[in-house]
């Protein structure tokens, strides 16, 4: 039987003054990120300037909104049954892909069918594993059959790869085609990627006639750009520079709080760090408020786990420790180290913010006993080279749709990134995860995080350093746009004045 409770939808029309001037305050905006992109098919995308693409171009059943609750995209309304292991989507109607074709039922069941099959390698393949089953009853209607109950279901759908593409027009690298507010117009790896106003767009015409994604790789050479004014945005600022941009009267600069955060990643498989004691004296040792401010220069907030203070599940009741150098040497002689510990950690070169993170924690650990011997790696290399391998290393993921994806896959002792970070084993973690994912209800989950949240500040994973900001800097004729946790752009309404 299926519950009678998702009329969450309210329509997603821009309004009648909205149309009236969609073409109002057109022009190219151009938005300098980093590096170029690797992939344009969504299912496959794993960098940051592709899944500012993703959300350009195409829509998922569900997205998420800047205060991160979410809302109906591509599905007008759903409901699940009581047991949770039924979902039934209802898809607007009327919506047309790039290519000109109606999107139904259909496509969607492609799309994720997509995800699953393991030959196309899907990064985020894992978090639908609960999917048993799609059926297609009409074609605007989805029942996805679930292995399990899981209470975050419509969620996890709005997740940056879980993008609705036509199943009969699968050409990602010439002529990729979504039902998004802007089309392909032409890619230049390493320059580049331009689209343009999806004049049939569900919601109504963007303003904007067109958007460019420039590949600058060096932040001198995009803030140069932007007080130029050959750069209209600066996507992700670097925390030093975001003070000076800050007095700029032309600039106009947002610094968000998200879940995306930096740790410094211990392997509980791999001496000294398989003794709980010993990652307990490494918090200790370092005060996590010291590193927010030296590291982030207070454009961020410490964290217990990737449950951000942002968020009304955060355990404000566990205390974040002062540096307590005498406490952590007396654990580490506890934990059959009297003399202290010497490990290597590795950082990632060219990402500035994770070397600081690094080389900070080397120099705040040494009164406490920790002497910590940096190697440098570059990124690129980390996932053969470092993950799941090094005993002690700088890492940080983005941000995730639900509290379900941004900490089951990464603390329990079966999560498919805890396998490749921390190998981390705890039965009170895993039982406050299980039970949370159970249910879709708020005032039921809450209790499971905040319990899951002190099993982890009593036995550490690792060194969860920080929530960080996300900062942007656009020029003051951008409008209509405003920083969004989950680092991408929503240009649905923007416009330059």
């Amino acid at each position: 039987m299926l519950t009678r409770r998702a009329a969450l939808a309210s329509p997603f029309v821009l309004s009648a003054l909205s149309r009236a001037h969609a073409q109002a305050g057109g022009g190219t905006l151009r938005i300098a990120c980093t590096a170029s992109l690797s992939q344009l098919d969504p299912a496959k995308t794993t960098i940051a300037e592709e899944y500012l693409w993703c959300n350009l171009a195409f829509n998922g059943l569900t997205r998420i909104r800047p205060d991160l609750s979410v809302e109906p995209e591509l599905a007008e309304s759903w409901t699940w049954s009581d047991d949770l292991k039924t979902w039934t989507f209802k898809l607007r109607q009327g919506v047309k892909f790039h290519h000109g074709r109606e999107m139904t039922s259909e496509d969607v069941a492609a799309s994720y069918r997509r995800i699953l099959d393991p030959a196309l390698v899907s990064p985020v393949r894992t978090n639908y594993a609960m999917i048993e089953g799609i059926d297609t009853p009409d074609a605007h209607t989805v029942v996805f059959r679930l292995a399990y109950p899981y209470g975050g279901f419509a969620d996890i759908l709005a997740d940056r790869q879980a993008k609705i593409v036509p199943h009969d027009a699968l050409n990602f690298t010439q002529a990729p085609s979504g039902t998004g507010p802007f089309r392909f117009a032409r890619y230049t790896p390493g320059d580049r990627l331009v689209v343009v106003r999806n004049p049939d767009y569900w919601e109504g015409a963007p303003r904007l006639e067109q958007v460019e994604l420039r590949v600058m790789p060096e932040m001198a050479a995009r803030l140069a750009g932007l007080r130029a004014g050959d750069i209209d945005i600066v996507w992700e600022l670097n925390p030093e520079d975001i003070k000076s941009l800050r007095d700029n009267a032309a600039l106009r600069v947002e610094s968000v709080a998200t879940a995306s955060w930096d740790a410094a990643i211990m392997n509980n498989s791999i001496a000294p760090f398989n003794d709980a004691r010993v990652r307990r004296a490494f918090h200790l040792a370092v005060d996590k408020r010291d590193v927010v401010e030296v590291v982030l220069f207070g454009e961020g907030s410490p964290t217990h786990s990737p449950i951000p203070p942002s968020h009304p599940f955060f355990a404000a009741d566990v205390p974040f420790n002062r540096a307590d150098p005498a406490a952590a040497r007396r654990l580490l002689a506890q934990a059959g180290h009297p003399n202290g510990v010497k490990v290597p950690l590795v950082i990632p070169v060219g990402r500035p913010v994770r070397e600081r993170l690094g080389v900070t924690l080397q120099q705040l650990a040494r009164p406490a006993g920790f002497d910590i011997e940096i190697q440098r790696v570059p990124f690129a290399r980390y996932s053969a080279e470092v993950s799941g391998k090094a005993p002690l290393y700088i890492d940080g993921y983005f941000a995730r749709p639900t509290l379900d994806t941004a900490t089951h896959p990464f603390l329990h002792s079966a999560g498919s990134w805890n396998a490749r970070l921390w190998k981390y084993s705890n039965p009170k973690v895993d039982q406050a995860l299980d039970a949370a994912r159970l249910t879709g209800d708020a005032a039921q989950q809450k209790p499971h995080y905040l319990a899951m949240q002190r099993a982890l500040a009593e036995d550490p994973c690792g060194y969860f350093a920080y929530a960080v900001n996300f900062a942007v800097a656009y020029r003051k004729q951008v409008q209509g746009v405003a920083t969004h946790p989950m680092r991408w752009f929503d240009l649905r309404q923007a416009y330059l004045a």
